[in-house]
């Protein structure tokens, strides 16, 4: 495994070769390195240096280093290329690859490479897909068997078609009108006896998917059944395509990233060194919700202006009373979120993820409200406020559970995305409700608060 510090010894090693003109060298290091290495090595290099690294590479080299390149990065290269240059470099990567980097271009431009490419026949039904959908990330690259051949013959077939590895871990049976009849894994293939025909080893009972599928779906298909690739057929039946163990590993990673910057309210195509007005346009519409919501904080706190006047020191343990509560709300809508979108949970075991949250919320109402309350009435001597701090707490963390397991199970019943708001809904929830829960009991004991 290649470490970050051995690709910044490779970058300033090629920048070297590349300054002394030592064209041989240079070449031959760079075809010794992975293609996600030598995408790695792009990233080290100055603009100058990485011109240099692709005008030494092949149009399969190119081809590959372009298929690990992170998406602006691609995107930069594609848009200097010559179209025909394009089309060539096309013709070799993969088809759902290629008809990604086709979807990125203005339609005239996307015609007019397609128009040059002879893989146009393979890439061009790709592009009748959405990008989030199981078609938007197949490929046209499989390997057909007609069930009345024998071992032999499709033994002797793949050795004529030479397919990549990602294409022969399972063989698909077709009859004369591309209709799926039977998968045949690889492995079965070879232990067969040679003269057994192709219908006698095949499995009928076929797992797949439809184009029109969400790729998450066609990812958490392919994790339950341990599959190394998931076919997708029409709704006769008729295959399209595949999608592959490493088509799901990208949508795994990819979705996940978005959950995840969903969650925290930036933008799901956002980066470290996103421009400055992009990174400005994305994140402060949801800071100007949040404040909003601060001021409604603020206007709960306003109610009990009264009560805080006569103990000013309700005011030390607010900020721990919601805050806490906030975190632990934060946590139940994590895997709530997570929860659902692996498929592991639905809005139908509700009552079930209740249960459960709420015993856990008791449980964690206890230990902190118990903690609080007693450093409470130690710190200014006063049981009541321990006992007014320790139960508030205790509440908010059954709010917190509720709201955790309640709002990501709404928002996907009414059709949004979870993880888009749901941990934003949950924060200000326990704010105002462990506002209104501390500083109204603070109201109902205010004589023993006093005394």
């Amino acid at each position: 495994m290649t470490t970050e510090s051995d690709i910044t010894t490779l970058a300033d090693q090629l920048s070297e070769l590349l300054d002394g003109h030592a064209v041989d060298a240079a070449v031959e290091m760079i075809a010794s390195i992975h293609p996600a290495d030598q995408a790695d090595l792009y990233d080290n290099l100055d603009p100058e240096k990485r011109e240099g690294l692709l005008a030494l590479l092949s149009a399969d080299g190119l081809a590959q280093l372009l298929q690990h390149l992170d998406e602006d990065q691609r995107q930069e290269i594609i848009q200097r290329m010559p179209r025909a240059s394009l089309a060539r470099v096309l013709d070799r990567m993969d088809n759902d690859e290629a008809a990604d980097v086709l979807q990125q271009l203005p339609p005239a431009e996307a015609a007019r490479v397609l128009a040059n490419m002879t893989t146009a026949a393979q890439v061009t039904p790709l592009l009748e897909h959405e990008e989030e959908s199981a078609g938007g990330i197949m490929t046209r690259g499989y390997v057909a068997l007609h069930k009345d051949m024998t071992v032999q013959q499709a033994v002797t077939y793949l050795r004529l078609r030479k397919p990549f590895t990602e294409e022969a871990s399972y063989l698909y049976v077709l009859d004369s009108t591309n209709h799926l009849e039977g998968v045949v894994n690889l492995r079965d293939l070879v232990v067969a006896d040679p003269d057994t025909t192709i219908d006698e080893i095949m499995v009928r009972d076929i797992i797949s998917v439809e184009p029109g599928t969400d790729r998450e779906e066609a990812a958490r298909i392919l994790q339950r059944y341990r599959l190394r690739a998931l076919p997708v057929v029409d709704s006769e039946g008729v295959l399209q395509g595949i999608i592959t163990a490493d088509d799901i590993i990208d949508v795994l990673s990819e979705e996940a990233t978005e959950d995840m910057y969903r969650m925290a309210g930036v933008g799901v195509q956002e980066w470290v060194f996103s421009p400055l007005r992009e990174s400005v346009m994305r994140r402060i519409p949801w800071l100007s919700f949040n404040m909003l919501w601060a001021f409604a904080g603020a206007a709960v706190i306003t109610l009990f202006e009264g009560t805080l006047e006569k103990v000013a020191a309700l005011a030390i343990f607010m900020p721990m009373i919601a805050g806490q509560a906030g975190n632990a709300g934060i946590q139940t809508a994590t895997i709530v979120v997570r929860s659902m979108a692996l498929g592991e949970v639905s809005v139908g075991d509700l009552l079930r993820v209740l249960s459960k949250e709420w015993a856990l919320g008791a449980i964690k109402g206890t230990i902190f409200g118990t903690a609080l309350g007693i450093i409470a009435w130690l710190w200014k001597d006063n049981p009541t406020l321990g006992f007014v701090a320790g139960l508030s707490l205790f509440c908010n963390m059954l709010v917190a559970a509720t709201a955790g397991v309640l709002i990501p199970m709404t928002l996907r019943r009414l059709g949004f995305d979870p993880a888009t708001i749901a941990g934003v809904f949950d924060t200000m929830l326990t704010d105002l409700m462990g506002f209104l829960i501390y500083l109204g009991l603070a109201t109902i004991f205010i004589t023993q608060l006093q005394g």
